[in-house]
C-alpha cells in the first residue's frame, strides 16, 4: 500500500451497505431483448461490472472450477465491483426493474446470471422469471 493510501474492508463496507433493502424487480430474456431495463452480462460483450472474468467463466464452463467455487469467486468479484462502481450499482438498485440479458440464453441454473440474480437478493431483489 502505497504512502497516504486507506486501506478498505470491502466485506465491511458490503454489509454495511447490503443493509439497506431495495424493490428492484429481476427478469431474464435472451439475447436480443432491447427493452426497459435490459443489461447485457454476456461473456463477450456484457457490463463491466456485472459479468464475471473471462478466465473465471470459462474455467466454470469447461468443468475444471465447481458450482461452489465459481460462486465464491463470482460473488467476490461482484463485492469489488459494488464497492467500486457504487453509482452505477446504486442506480441499478434503485431502479424497478431489470432484465439480464446473455447470449448462453440458457433457461437452467448453469448460467451465470443465477448466479447473479441470487448475490442481488441480499439487497432485497425478487426474481420474477424470463420475459418471452
Amino acid at each position: 500500500m502505497g504512502a497516504g493510501a486507506i486501506p478498505v474492508h470491502i466485506d465491511k463496507i458490503f454489509r454495511e451497505r447490503v443493509a439497506g433493502k431495495h424493490r428492484l424487480k429481476v427478469y431474464t430474456a435472451d439475447f436480443g431483448y432491447e427493452g426497459e431495463g435490459a443489461i447485457n452480462v454476456s461473456f463477450h460483450s456484457g457490463h463491466y461490472t456485472l459479468t464475471p472474468p473471462k478466465a473465471l467463466i470459462l474455467d466454470y464452463r469447461l468443468g475444471r472450477k465447481k458450482e461452489k467455487e465459481f460462486e465464491k469467486e463470482y460473488f467476490e468479484f461482484l463485492k469489488e465491483s459494488f464497492i467500486q462502481y457504487q453509482f452505477i450499482w446504486d442506480n441499478m438498485l434503485d431502479s424497478d426493474r431489470i432484465v439480464l440479458v446473455c447470449k448462453c440464453n440458457m433457461d437452467d441454473k448453469t448460467c451465470h446470471r443465477h448466479f447473479l440474480i441470487k448475490f442481488l437478493k441480499k439487497f432485497g431483489a425478487a426474481y420474477k422469471g424470463k420475459l418471452k
